[in-house]
């Protein structure tokens, strides 16, 4: 929770969200399980969606094929913007490291 109070015309925050490089790797991997479980729950929804659609004719057919495309593409586009958001992490992660190695390397010199 973060809460700020005003002092003066400065805002100070009080309390601040801090979090380690080994909580930010445990949640990058376990975004990568899960975005590696919605690939293949996706592929698994392609396979079962086409093999569904000689269920359905004319324009109800139509319908399907539509809206299957339409859920498809918006689980990809989930699956990739996942993906991006753990290329962020690992930036995140080597960034900090980089920064911890120059730190300590200035408290021992």
């Amino acid at each position: 929770e973060i809460s700020a109070c005003l002092v003066g015309s400065e805002m100070c925050i009080r309390d601040r969200i801090i979090a380690s490089t080994k909580e930010i790797s445990n949640k990058r991997e376990s975004l990568i399980v899960l975005s590696n479980s919605l690939k293949n729950k996706i592929s698994l929804l392609e396979t079962l969606g086409n093999s569904l659609n000689s269920m359905w004719e004319g324009a109800a057919k139509e319908k399907y094929v539509k809206q299957l495309k339409t859920d498809i593409s918006k689980m990809r586009n989930l699956l990739k913007t996942i993906l991006e958001f753990i290329l962020i992490l690992e930036k995140i992660i080597a960034i900090y490291n980089k920064a911890e190695k120059k730190n300590e390397a200035t408290a021992v010199s």
